[in-house]
């Protein structure tokens, strides 16, 4: 483990390093500031870019985007009562009545340390986590990664936002698109309909650009001349003695800060869930939990505090079962899986026990990212906010010119440019049609791996599926499966019969 993260401590120390964490953390930033666009556009975006780079600088790019995307969030939730990305829903609960009472630069100051410093605490309790996990992850084997896949999927299409048959249709159309192409423990081209550019697969990158980037450029060019956020009013601009006095106040509800840091961590380990689960629920506990409770929502710095630390600490959890299992802990990490199967990275027990270092540059470069858009968030608050006043159909410009250029630079062929711009039509249905976008490009990715451990299960089993059933860790899983399917279908129907 030491060994590993002085590699990676070295590494980002190199000049290609920095460079890249700082394009990473402005991207972030700014996509997190543009509502509508978030860290999952922002990765699809630039994974194409980083084909040719060493893995670990990659990898430092893309978690410093990733750590700069809450705090961009917040200061369209604060100024403009508009959340940049969903985990910013809760910090619009007390964030945007302060800085309608003249407060803005106070709650700015609590978030530009909440941010960063629940960061630090969430990717803390991973590094205790870690050498845990390693243990029980040589427990598994194809049986228990084929059900684990599976329960990946089927928490994600079921337990986000939006109806959960449809999630489970997001998903398995991604399953079945990624049998498309050459079959390698069979020899046989599947679903190729005699293209040669099919034979291949479809691939992630093409299909990853098209249904979040392109699909929202769509989504916004119909906004016809209006910007993307519009102010209910106008706040005054921030000031620096109250941004100061912001920061104080993390220190002072310490208490607050350390207990939101943690349940965001806990939520963050759950798949599916995400920030924006994190964000409510631990505003909520908070309100619940807190003298002052009953202010909540009406200006409240303890309840933006608790939000703020919640949104960034959940990446630490949830980046745990991404490299220990290959399970996305949210949308963002189902983007940065495509990221590690495009350089060469398998997530599981070879990672952790051959490419640890990797795993300390992602956790390196989410502090560095977390600090850095706090930095510049701090000096240029006001020029985020008025980005998000910008005409919808000039952002959707820039974003599918970035996008059709990163498709094609991906291989340089222009069947990945038609390709992302089908998609991009499909994306923009599945938004009008309420389909799990994040649920499809999960099931993109992993469906591969779900076919092979599957049939290696049934090639080292002489009792066919009821290998499934006969090791312990594959019953447990099993149980979380159809828990899983009790709560999100069963249960809601039960309710809805009694009423």
């Amino acid at each position: 483990m030491l060994e590993g993260l002085s590699q990676a401590f070295q590494a980002s120390l190199g000049a290609d390093a920095i460079i890249f964490m700082i394009i990473g953390g402005v991207f972030g930033l700014t996509f997190g500031a543009l509502p509508g666009l978030g860290g999952t556009t922002a990765l699809a975006l630039l994974i194409p870019f980083s084909y040719g780079m060493q893995p670990m600088v990659a990898m430092m790019m893309f978690g410093s985007t990733m750590g700069a995307v809450p705090f961009g969030g917040s200061v369209s939730a604060i100024m403009l009562n508009t959340p940049g990305t969903p985990q910013n829903i809760a910090t619009c609960f007390d964030g945007y009545p302060l800085a309608q009472k003249g407060k803005a630069g106070l709650a700015l100051g609590a978030s530009l340390t909440a941010s960063p410093l629940g960061t630090l605490v969430g990717l803390a309790v991973l590094v205790l986590l870690i050498p845990v996990v390693r243990g029980v992850i040589l427990s598994f084997g194809p049986p228990e990664f084929a059900l684990l896949v599976f329960l990946g999927v089927i928490a994600l299409a079921l337990l986000t936002k939006g109806n959960a048959l449809k999630g489970l249709i997001s998903g398995g159309i991604g399953f079945l698109l990624s049998y498309v192409g050459f079959f390698s423990m069979t020899g046989e081209t599947r679903f190729a309909l005699g293209i040669r550019y099919l034979e291949d697969g479809i691939g992630l990158i093409p299909p990853a650009i098209g249904i979040f980037a392109i699909a929202e450029a769509i989504n916004l060019s119909l906004r016809k001349g209006r910007a993307i956020a519009t102010a209910v009013e106008k706040i005054a601009a921030p000031k620096f003695s109250q941004v100061i006095e912001g920061m104080g106040s993390v220190f002072k509800h310490w208490f607050t800060f350390l207990r939101s840091s943690l349940m965001g961590t806990l939520i963050g380990l759950i798949p599916a869930l995400g920030g924006a689960v994190a964000n409510v629920l631990v505003w909520i506990t908070a309100a619940q939990l807190s003298r002052r409770g009953r202010y909540f929502g009406t200006g409240e710095i303890e309840g933006l505090v608790a939000a703020e630390s919640a949104n960034d600490a959940k990446d630490g959890g949830a980046l745990l079962p991404t490299v220990g299992f290959g399970v996305p802990g949210s949308a963002e990490m189902a983007i940065l899986l495509g990221a590690f199967v495009l350089h060469g990275l398998v997530p599981g027990p070879q990672l952790l026990r051959e490419d640890v270092s990797i795993v300390w540059a992602l956790i390196l470069a989410l502090i560095f990212g977390s600090f850095q858009a706090a930095a510049i968030g701090l000096a240029t608050s006001k020029f985020i906010v008025r980005v998000t006043t910008i005409r919808g159909d000039v952002v959707a410009s820039v974003v599918l010119f970035i996008s059709l250029l990163g498709s094609y630079a991906f291989r340089g062929s222009i069947l990945d440019t038609l390709l992302s711009l089908i998609f991009g039509v499909i994306g923009y249905l599945m938004i009008r049609y309420d389909f799990s976008r994040p649920t499809f490009i999960l099931g993109l990715i992993l469906g591969g791996i779900l076919e092979l451990n599957l049939l290696q299960s049934l090639m080292m089993s002489d009792a066919g599926l009821a290998i499934f059933l006969l090791r312990p860790i594959s019953i447990i899983l099993l149980l979380l499966i159809i828990l899983t399917f009790f709560f999100a279908l069963v249960l809601p129907w039960l309710r809805h019969k009694r009423t």
